[in-house]
């Protein structure tokens, strides 16, 4: 598809792939909050032999061209683990990122619905790069801060080019950064509660059985979640990958597991956040950035962390226990975060129709730092 000199191509060949990772550059070329990834591991995001989307999943990367210059992108995907939760003829897009250019955003929204139209879709929902248990949302506020890790960036030009291309708000989701030196009086005393209960048992990870740990994790987490919008449960090869890719900067202090009446109930996961390491990489980790990586992973330089999963059984939800026992998880990084000294420790994401979870989120931090939106159009 062309418009004169705008052309949308899907990515193809090496010289196609350096254009997709040229693209962020451009985009957010004068943004200070932008933290540029790691080309390797964004080569990797969108390999069929490195990513486990592709075990369930088909995709397409588009790459817009202004005069020859790479100057946007959108990815196009058909999951059908989520076709097969969900039964809506739902196709995702993702990786938007687009300079400020109503003609270029028009022509990326255009492609990936052409793509997922021809493969029988009829909705088209994102950003979803590229499941639903990967990176969510476009940013829609908070663009003065940069990314926690784990989490995208936007301009804040990006959402308005999408709905003039015809995409509406399906939800939002919320990030909350709470500083561990600000302890919440009534997270306090619910954490208390759960503690003093002979019920509770609350316990780190156990680091010599990592990956039945990380499995306990995700049927906590499948089974907490089952009932929020776009669930789309973690198949066992993305678990395996999660595990594979954490294990190197995972501590046992860094995840929890709470039990009630001896089960495992709740658990939380915090990962320190690498992005305050590798901003200054420009994406590259050689020749000596590697060595600069590790380094601050070992010595615990990371100055921030995040909160990537928290979930608490549905059968503990509405109990008298249940708003004690994520409390307590909530001190138990509020602890974290003093003994390693984090600035701040955010929780991301939660769906603004999560009340429960929003009222504690704005107990512990206050109001939310960023939101991020998830979009849909039909097709």
């Amino acid at each position: 598809m062309s418009h004169g000199s705008l052309e949308v191509r899907e990515l193809s060949g090496r010289r196609g792939l350096s254009d997709w990772l040229a693209v962020p550059f451009t985009v957010f070329a004068d943004d200070p909050a932008w933290v540029p990834p790691l080309l390797l591991q964004e080569r990797q995001r969108i390999s069929p032999r490195h990513n486990p989307f592709f075990t369930f999943g088909e995709a397409a990367f588009f790459i817009a061209y202004r005069g020859g210059h790479p100057v946007g992108r959108i990815s196009a995907q058909v999951n059908r683990r989520h076709l097969a939760q969900h039964n809506d003829r739902t196709g995702q897009f993702g990786f938007f990122d687009c300079i400020n250019d109503g003609d270029v955003a028009l022509a990326l929204v255009a492609s990936a619905k052409a793509w997922l139209k021809s493969r029988g879709m009829v909705r088209m929902t994102g950003p979803f790069s590229l499941s639903i248990n990967e990176d969510v949302g476009l940013l829609v506020s908070g663009f003065e801060t940069q990314p926690a890790i784990l989490t995208s960036h936007a301009r804040p030009w990006s959402g308005p080019l999408l709905e003039r291309a015809g995409l509406s708000k399906v939800i939002d989701l919320f990030a909350y950064r709470m500083s561990p030196d600000a302890v919440s009086a009534p997270v306090t005393r619910l954490a208390r509660l759960a503690e003093q209960s002979d019920r509770v048992k609350i316990r780190p990870f156990d680091m010599a059985h990592y990956g039945s740990e990380v499995a306990l994790i995700f049927d906590i987490f499948n089974d907490a979640w089952s009932d929020n919008w776009g669930f789309v449960p973690f198949a066992p090869a993305e678990i395996a990958t999660l595990a594979r890719e954490t294990r190197l900067f995972m501590r046992g202090e860094f995840g929890h597991v709470i039990e009630i009446d001896g089960h495992p109930a709740a658990m939380i996961v915090i990962l320190p956040d690498l992005n305050t390491l590798i901003g200054p990489f420009r994406g590259r980790l050689l020749p000596f950035n590697w060595i600069r990586l590790l380094y601050g992973i070992w010595f615990d330089r990371c100055t921030a962390g995040r909160v990537a999963l928290l979930g608490l059984r549905k059968e503990y939800r509405s109990t008298a226990l249940g708003p004690a026992v994520v409390s307590l998880l909530a001190r138990q990084t509020i602890e974290l975060g003093r003994r390693y000294h984090l600035n701040w420790i955010e929780f991301s994401w939660i769906l603004e129709t999560n009340r429960p979870m929003v009222q504690l989120a704005e107990l512990a931090a206050g109001p939310p730092c960023k939101t991020y939106r998830i979009y849909q159009t039909a097709l």
